[in-house]
């Protein structure tokens, strides 16, 4: 207790509010594109006017306006936009040379779509949810490992790089610890480059002997791992790997034909992990070159040239761009059959009867489109091969592994699950569908693509999730009594269809350092959109707001990249006379045609911006 209190009149005015004013924003955080508001209030002296200036993270300025003091203060509001992190809100007064206050807020992000309609909003929620429920985080003998198992398998307490790897569609977004998982693997690789099929808790690894596919999942896992952490020392630790691991494949007798240079793999069918009941050579024999080998490894050279030529190897980079373009024309001259790529091409003798497999659509079409095998034209008639299909079956979805599977009269398997319109022999696969989405929407089939994602939005709400196969009823199948309906190599796809196919926020150089964003709402009839794409493993993310109007089209936009590249459905009818950023007009170019119209433009500012597209 003071024995002397001062009074209010006591207290030196230099020390009081009044000597320097008050600036104060109306939240603590915020996401991209949420207006701040700044309310002010002036000094005892009497200011009239203030400046607001506002700066990132990296201290640079991306808001500045001079704001009226009224009596009772004033304020301005602006769009949160730019790097994630720590804002900075100063508050300048006229003739000084410093600023006389400054407020922080916080500048955060997460993944998510908003567009009112709950088929598009609650894919990814959902799957967040459910995916997590396969997340496993161990302590094996050599570190630890965090990944996401398979839904079906029976290693239960054990990790498949492809179910993993094919899960990072959608855990991307959430997860923080996507490294470790992958050093496990990397370590484990032998002298000669071959990689393990999968990790058990206790350190066991397993290969299945006629898989030819594991050293190109392992480099698109490395690949867009690096996307999302932005790690680019652990890259270079990496890659050597990665070129001992294709080195491996492209010498190993039972994976190489010098004769077509392309991978091989033992009689399968497509992607899948097992022949021919009885075939039990372990890949020595009974080759075919299959499609789901060839997209896998032109896209994996193609990351290759990619993850060089980031780190300034441009030799290297060349080097696998090359083979990554020559390959993928060997591929398709040998297998697109003018509607579609061929199931395999036998390189050993099998007798198949009178059982027509060029007939058969292979679940790795879908890769084809999405991987790059296919170009334009070949990905349309794909697209439309299904949708025929469809038609002539009545199936409940085009997700078929194989259509048809091999009839129950060749007498091929005796596991029920492996009878024609089961399993991997014709039943309807979850994540099949979700690349066939994406396929249609970057296809110009952008309607059937919605249509597709409406389909399984409507599966969700009647099933809770998504398992590994169906029926071509929709009856849910059994392999294994370790069947759950949250399997991520099945939901990531759909998030992938959503995020990079319909909302159209692709990353094509890690870290959002350049996206390419292709709107295509008007395919949906939605009318306005917020899209938001971050990884959880870094600040790298890209926002946008979009609007159709009557006679315009709106986009506001935010990211932490340093290019954007945008390409916009336009609705039917619609006709751009200009496209302005800021109220400035830019340049712009047309795409396509018909339904399948695009404007395309690239804004000077990577970072922020409004453009408007306006209708002749």
């Amino acid at each position: 207790m003071l024995l002397f209190p001062l009074a209010a009149a006591d207290h030196p005015a230099s020390t009081s509010v009044g000597a320097y004013g008050a600036i104060a924003t109306n939240a603590r955080s915020y996401r991209p594109l949420d207006l701040v508001t700044v309310s002010v209030s002036g000094r005892a002296k009497g200011d009239t006017t203030c400046r607001v200036r506002v700066a990132d993270p990296s201290q640079r300025v991306y808001f500045e306006k001079d704001v009226d003091i009224a009596a009772k203060g004033g304020s301005v509001r602006f769009p949160a936009t730019g790097q994630l992190g720590t804002h900075y809100v100063y508050l300048w007064w006229p003739g000084e040379k410093r600023y006389s206050r400054y407020v922080n807020f916080r500048l955060d992000a997460e993944t998510g779509i908003e567009t009112g309609d709950r088929d598009f909003d609650a894919i990814y929620p959902i799957t967040r949810e459910a995916m997590q429920l396969g997340r496993r985080d161990y302590q094996t003998p050599r570190g630890r490992f965090v990944g996401y198992i398979s839904a079906d398998t029976w290693h239960f307490d054990g990790i498949w790089l492809r179910d993993w790897i094919y899960s990072l569609p959608g855990y991307k977004y959430w997860e923080r610890e996507m490294q470790c998982g992958l050093d496990r693997f990397l370590e484990v690789q032998r002298a000669d480059g071959q990689t393990p099929d999968g990790i058990e808790r206790d350190g066991r690894t397993w290969r299945v002997g006629l898989e030819s596919d594991v050293e190109y999942i392992l480099t698109l896992g490395v690949w867009d791992t690096w996307k999302a952490t932005g790690d680019d020392v652990w890259l270079r630790g990496a890659l050597p790997k990665l070129e001992k691991a294709m080195a491996y494949i492209r010498s190993d007798a039972k994976h190489w034909d010098p004769v077509n240079r392309l991978i091989k793999r033992q009689h399968s069918c497509d992607t899948w992990d097992y022949d021919i009941d009885g075939a039990s050579d372990k890949g020595a024999a009974r080759h075919v070159i299959a499609n789901c080998d060839q997209s896998g490894y032109a896209l994996a050279f193609r990351g290759l040239s990619e993850m060089y030529a980031h780190l300034g190897d441009a030799a290297a980079s060349q080097r696998w761009a090359k083979e990554a373009d020559e390959y993928r024309e060997r591929a398709a001259k040998l297998l697109w059959d003018g509607t579609k790529f061929l199931h395999h091409v036998h390189l050993d003798s099998i007798d198949h009867g009178s059982f027509d497999e060029t007939k058969q659509l292979t679940m790795g079409n879908t890769w084809a489109m999405t991987r790059g095998l296919a170009d334009g034209k070949q990905a349309t008639a794909i697209v439309d091969e299904y949708r025929r299909r469809q038609r002539a079956t009545g199936d409940k979805y085009p997700w078929w592994s194989l259509q048809p599977g091999y009839p129950n009269s060749l007498g091929y398997w005796k596991d029920e699950y492996r009878q024609q319109g089961a399993y991997a022999n014709g039943g309807l696969m979850p994540w099949v569908g979700g690349e066939l989405a994406r396929g249609a929407l970057q296809s110009e089939r952008e309607t059937y693509g919605v249509e597709l994602i409406r389909q399984y939005a409507a599966h969700l709400r009647e099933t809770g999730g998504a398992q590994v196969w169906y029926w071509p009823d929709g009856t849910p199948g059994h392999r294994t009594t370790n069947e759950v309906n949250y399997a991520g190599w099945g939901m990531a796809q759909w998030v992938d269809a959503v995020m990079e196919g319909l909302a159209g926020i692709r990353d094509v150089s890690g870290q959002f350092r350049r996206a390419e964003v292709s709107i295509r709402w008007p395919a949906a009839g939605v009318t306005s959109a917020q899209a938001t794409a971050r990884y959880a493993a870094s600040d790298a993310y890209f926002s946008y707001q979009w609007r159709a109007e009557p006679r315009s089209l709106f986009i506001a936009y935010s990211g932490s990249g340093t290019e954007t590249r945008f390409r916009v459905l336009l609705p039917a009818g619609f006709t751009p006379r200009a496209v302005m950023l800021n109220g400035t007009d830019m340049k712009f170019d047309r795409e396509g045609a018909g339904e399948s119209t695009y404007v395309s433009f690239t804004p000077e500012n990577a970072q922020r911006g409004e453009v408007r597209i306006a209708a002749q």
